[in-house]
């Protein structure tokens, strides 16, 4: 697809269903992998999933205002083409996400793993280093999420080593009044949490009744 900056490649299943799932991925994620365990799980919905400028056959170079733009521009394009869509995205892909659901509406969000912003993270990391001067992309979703109307459900893994549990619950704590769920998958790191059957459980329960809410 091609979103004016770059021709981005979008792994995609069933495109033909009136309801759609747009899928931000994690940092190094191959998404042509993830998707057949998606469509397996989650049928009846057509899936697109993006593969970041710069990689996975998509042209461009990686960066935050870069790929914001294009995952508008991706949105844009399939609200044209679907009734409802869900945003969704994990670990990286969570700041994308959250972009897309403050400008627009879609009918539901899910994030997997959000962080507060990539600032704070390194910050808590590195706190005597000036990380405001050395980061040229923040990743700021904390910045975006006052402006969320849609029903939104936050998955966190309970042993996170990558995105600390503060991270995560002080984002949480700035979406508006009774917009986001936040649900800990116990026993689950940062990349094994899609592999824990309550993971699929719940993302199928949300995306069930986000879609079936009028």
């Amino acid at each position: 697809m091609n979103t004016d900056q770059s021709v981005v490649r979008l792994s995609v299943s069933n495109p033909k269903s009136t309801r759609a799932i747009l899928y931000f991925g994690g940092n190094a994620e191959d998404v042509s992998l993830s998707l057949p365990e998606y469509a397996r799980m989650i049928s009846g919905v057509a899936i697109y999933m993006v593969h970041y400028r710069g990689y996975g056959g998509s042209t461009g170079s990686p960066s935050e205002a870069g790929l914001r733009h294009d995952a508008l521009a991706i949105y844009r394009h399939l609200k044209d083409k679907h009734s409802d869509i869900l945003v969704m995205g994990r670990s990286l892909g969570t700041s994308l996400a959250i972009g897309v659901a403050a400008q627009f509406e879609p009918k539901g969000l899910l994030l997997i793993t959000p962080f507060d912003s990539i600032q704070a993270i390194a910050q808590r990391v590195a706190p005597f280093l000036p990380i405001r001067l050395l980061l040229s992309d923040p990743y700021r979703s904390i910045d975006l999420v006052s402006d969320i109307q849609c029903p939104t459900l936050v998955l966190a893994a309970s042993d996170d080593e990558i995105i600390p549990k503060e991270n995560t619950l002080r984002l949480v704590k700035k979406f508006p009044p009774e917009i986001a769920t936040l649900q800990v998958i116990p026993e689950t790191d940062h990349n094994s949490i899609s592999s824990s059957t309550l993971y699929w459980s719940s993302t199928c329960r949300f995306i069930e009744n986000v879609f079936v809410t009028p």
